[in-house]
């Protein structure tokens, strides 16, 4: 019954929609014969700058619009007569000026409003502070909740990427690599569920496995702002659970302009000058300003080197309990050395038409973030006191493009916009090469003669206090692994919106919205893992004979050599500079076997040209999948503005999707390579739809009080693999039986937020709110052991004399839920006496809560005596969802005089659950809460009119570093130092002056 009303609802809403659109026309055209139009541009009058985001209203009616990004402003089918039109802009002074209306006429009217702080005929309007009046002004006049970062802020006080911009923000928290925000995380939402965007079109995921994407790969200074969307309207997609982040670029102003900038840094734990950025915006217009050209480009070259310390746990059931909970003792240590570097390399070209009523805009944006990495590592496992090392270096490739071409075009009764764009993303591995290190046959590692329970020592006592096992023959080569990858994702994206403004007294007026959107993504999965095994494999004992019979005959090769491994010593390169390890701060002094780069690679290569690199086949299908989504979407939705101090938005959007999906069954019945068995799988009934109610209140009961009612709904898509119709069997080793779930549900979640701004000149914006989210069948991952087909809905006979361990994804059957309260001050000291006036402050915090169920499986006994049954149960536990920190605090404390500007800036973010264990919570992993002091200022030169800056950056000022820990007794887990880094640079901006 549901897919029939669905399907019925699916055929007659669209010819609903077009009937009452042309019935609402025409009565529309009617109305606007009795009314006009009033319409303009809002400007500084001292600079004759545009003042985006301005309120302009009929005083008295409930008329009124925001300037667009433009500055412009129109007021549709106001009824003939006199009336008095209010412009206010948050930090200039408000301006009343009287306008008369005639029937079927058009009003132009321009703008000029006066800054707050002017005196006598002296206008100062410092960069932070405009950046911030820039922000407030059009965060108050969107009719959803949003936070912005504006573009002055951006260009005059760069972060180092658009993940570090965003997370200035109220609720922003990020995941971090290589000692720099990599993704957003919205109000403790993954980044998963959550939206990114270029000029309002999607970005594809840059993720190999989830739908989230990369922010580190794109430098800020080619942005004009950034807007985080957290309660969704009905044009809206649908599945921004957390919120949308939407990365603008503009377009060129009037008159020649630009911006280049060069620095030069260096960072502490490499000791390295090598760090650079080069940055350049240069734009202009023509043909009497109709036709405009904007072009910026980034490229830079960062050290991310990291020395990292992690380390393992596991149950002591045996002990006393340690507040409640069981003790954990020490497991395993690992210590390794990255050397990264980074480079950036992107841009983005804009041109755009201005006709008579509207506009036609290209965007054209690229980014690309390569890295290249070598890693040395060493482990102690306590189990068996085992010691072994891992040696890789590799390179990795990420890149976004997107295109589109827009439009909007004002009529006489309605307005309409469109998009068509094209937006990919590619991740490419061209090859990373390891090589596994261990000890040989029936040889214990390394021993601890100065501990007497190494189970209680701390990670950096162990270390320390380790004896490896030394000898000729001790530490053997066991495998060499080089894995490709190539995950590309494409999507074309068609948007239509039609909106039509009504007025039906001055007391009532606003605009209908009526729109639909089509998507087509293809996303292709390939990678491929080689490997040379010369620990007990038989094609990696022939090519160990090979090279030291004639390959390789320098290295020192032996008959010891051909069986059990090679002797890692071979490989060895004892003066590979790892340096000062952890900085110094942790007290250890050894790190115990260092890999040579060069010899590693030359085994690969002769391996690879004598045909001795084996596919590995589990490696090289499980994650193969390629697929196609199609999804179509119509919505409306409405602004119904009663009187002045109440505005409603009811939107309603229905979404319907399909997914085809190509992936391979393989299973693995035999120790060799060849005992492997593939055959394609294919899926295309993976389809579903659903409808979204979206509701908005915004009441302003004075003119400096604002308050929003949101109840909005949102939907969580599967993860790629976890949909997709995969299988992998052992049958040797196992049983054991991973596979994607064919059968998920999209979560659903159900949002509520509450919020008020108190806004003066004085004052500046001061915000608080709170929301709560219901989420319903969320998926999760899940390990269980079965004999019963049914649980795997049947796509796999499992055998019925032993359990088969199973790995897969289901969708929870209780619900989850996300609450918080986010409270925000901006605010910048004009009014204040003498040097005073300078100073720009904003404050923001966070509190954060959520609870999830896990699911898990335990083992009963049933009876007693060696032929007691053993019988699995399946069990929950509950937690806080993955990504969540509790609290989150902002501060950044800013300071202009003359040509001199300066900002401090802190940051604090509560740990963050990272993993969950099923079964006991001592061993969930988190995040150690992180603390980050940042400064940046830059000072105007005399020469070339004052056009050029000396600027410095400095990041990390504590060297603080990541840090996480297991359980909640807070066990150290893992220790990341990457230093802190500093760049001094010049940035030279013009503008050719207006005439």
């Amino acid at each position: 019954m549901t897919t029939v009303v669905s399907q019925l609802f699916k055929s007659i809403a669209p010819v609903f929609c077009l009937t009452f659109t042309i019935l609402f026309l025409g009565v529309n055209s009617t109305i606007a014969q009795s009314s006009g139009n009033i319409s303009g541009k809002v400007i500084d009058k001292s600079s004759g700058d545009e003042l985006p985001f301005a309120n302009v209203y009929l005083e008295g009616t409930s008329f009124g619009a925001a300037t667009d990004a433009e500055g412009k402003y129109i007021l549709y089918q106001i009824p003939a007569g006199d009336y008095n039109l209010i412009t206010a802009y948050i930090g200039y002074k408000e301006i009343s000026m009287p306008v008369s209306v005639t029937a079927g006429g058009d009003v132009t009217l321009n703008i000029e409003l006066d800054y707050a702080g002017v005196e006598g005929d002296v206008v100062v309007v410092t960069a932070q502070a405009s950046g911030q009046m820039g922000a407030i002004n059009q965060q108050l006049n969107s009719n959803t909740i949003k936070n912005v970062v504006s573009a002055d802020k951006i260009k005059d006080v760069p972060d180092g990427n658009a993940a570090e911009s965003v997370s200035r923000l109220p609720g922003m928290s990020l995941v971090r690599s290589g000692g720099e925000g990599q993704k957003v995380a919205v109000r403790g939402i993954s980044p998963k569920y959550n939206v990114m965007m270029v000029n309002g079109v999607r970005m594809q995921s840059t993720d190999r496995n989830d739908r989230s994407v990369d922010l580190n790969m794109i430098a800020p200074n080619i942005l004009s702002g950034i807007e985080v969307t957290k309660a969704l309207t009905a044009d809206m997609d649908a599945d921004a659970v957390g919120g949308t982040v939407n990365l603008k670029i503009g377009k060129a102003a009037e008159g020649l302009q630009g911006n280049f900038s060069m620095q030069n840094g260096y960072g502490s734990l490499a000791d390295t000058y090598g760090n650079y950025r080069a940055t350049g915006f240069l734009s202009n217009r023509f043909f009497n300003n109709k036709f405009g050209v904007q072009v910026s480009g980034f490229l830079d070259n960062f050290n991310r080197n990291s020395d990292v310390l992690s380390v393992g746990y596991a149950l002591n059931e045996e002990a006393v309990l340690e507040g409640g909970f069981i003790p954990v003792d020490l497991a395993r240590v690992s210590i390794s050395d990255r050397v990264t570097q980074r480079q950036r390399l992107g841009g983005s070209l804009v041109f755009d038409y201005q006709f008579k009523n509207g506009s036609i805009i290209m965007n054209n944006f690229v980014s690309n973030l390569a890295q290249q990495q070598t890693v040395q590592q060493n482990s102690l496992a306590l189990v068996g006191n085992q010691w072994s090392a891992y040696a890789s270096v590799g390179e990795q490739n990420n890149t976004v493009i997107s295109n589109a071409i827009q439009g909007q075009f004002d009529f006489s009764i309605f307005s309409l916009d469109f998009s068509v764009s094209n937006s990919i993303s590619n991740q490419n591995v061209p090859g990373d090469l390891q090589m596994n290190v261990g000890i040989a046959q029936a040889e214990s590692g390394f021993t601890t003669p100065s501990l007497e329970d190494p189970t209680k020592a701390t990670p950096s006592e162990l270390l320390n206090a380790a004896v490896i096992i030394e000898g000729p023959n001790a530490k053997r080569i066991q495998r060499f692994t080089t894995l490709q990858r190539d995950v590309s994702e494409q999507a074309q994206e068609a948007m239509l919106n039609l909106n039509v403004p009504f007025s039906f007294s001055k007391t009532i007026s606003g605009k209908l919205k009526f729109g639909g959107k089509y998507v087509r993504n293809f996303r292709d999965n390939d990678e491929t893992l080689n490997f040379s095994q010369p620990d007990r494999n038989f094609v990696g004992e022939q090519f160990v004979v090979a090279l030291k019979d004639s390959l390789w005959t320098d290295l020192g090769l032996d008959n010891v050599d051909r069986n059990l491994g090679i002797r890692a010593s071979l490989f060895e390169q004892p003066d590979y500079d790892i340096g000062d390890f952890l900085s110094g701060d942790e007290g250890i002094n050894s790190f115990f076997y260092k890999a040579d780069i060069g010899k590693m690679q030359r085994y690969e290569e002769l391996a690879k040209n004598n045909a001795s690199y084996e596919e590995d086949i589990k490696g090289s299908t499980q994650y193969d999948y390629d697929y196609e989504r199609g999804l179509f979407a119509f919505y409306t939705m409405a602004e119904v503005n009663i009187g002045k101090y109440v505005t409603l938005f009811p939107g309603i959007r229905y979404e319907n999707f399909n997914f085809n999906y190509n992936s391979a069954f393989t299973e693995r019945f035999g120790p060799n390579p060849v005992d492997f068995r593939n055959e394609p799988l294919s899926d295309d009934k993976i389809k579903g739809a659903n409808w979204f109610p979206q509701l908005h209140l915004r009441v302003k009961p004075t003119d400096w009080l604002d308050i929003r009612f949101a109840s909005t709904k949102s939907i969580i898509y599967p993860d790629y693999r976890a949909i997709s119709p995969y299988m992998y069997y052992d049958s040797y080793s196992g049983p054991s039986l991973d596979l994607g779930n064919t059968s998920l549900q999209p979560a659903i979640a159900q949002n509520y937020d509450i919020y008020a701004s108190i806004f003066q000149n004085k004052l500046g914006l001061i915000t608080a709110g709170y929301f709560y989210k219901e989420i319903d069948n969320l998926i999760v991952s899940s390990t269980f052991r079965t004999k019963d087909p049914e649980t795997i809905n049947n796509r796999f006979d499992l055998i019925q004399t032993q359990q088969t361990t199973v790995n897969t994804w289901i969708n929870l059957d209780a619900t989850s839920t996300v609450s918080g309260v986010e409270l925000d001050w901006q605010t910048n000291f004009w009014y204040l006496p003498s040097f005073l006036k300078g100073i720009v402050v904003s404050i923001n915090y966070t509190k954060i809560t959520s609870s999830t169920s896990y699911p898990f499986q335990t083992s009963v006994k049933q009876g007693t005596g060696p032929f007691a049954k053993t019988v699995f149960v399946d069990s929950t536990r509950t937690g806080r969802m993955p990504n969540q920190p509790d609290d989150i605090f902002n501060f950044t404390l800013g300071y202009d005089i003359g040509g001199f500007s300066a900002r401090l800036s802190y940051v604090y973010t509560d740990n963050v659950l990272v993993e969950v264990n099923r079964t006991y919570d001592e061993l969930d992993s988190y995040t150690a809460a992180y603390k980050r002091w940042d400064f940046t200022a830059y000072q105007k030169l005399p020469w070339l009119n004052g056009q050029l800056q000396l600027y410095l950056n400095v990041n990390n000022i504590t060297n603080t570093a990541d840090r996480s820990f297991t359980s909640t007794l807070q066990k150290l887990s893992s220790l990341e130092y990457y230093g802190r880094t500093m760049d001094l640079g010049l940035r030279y901006k013009f503008a050719k002056t207006k005439e």
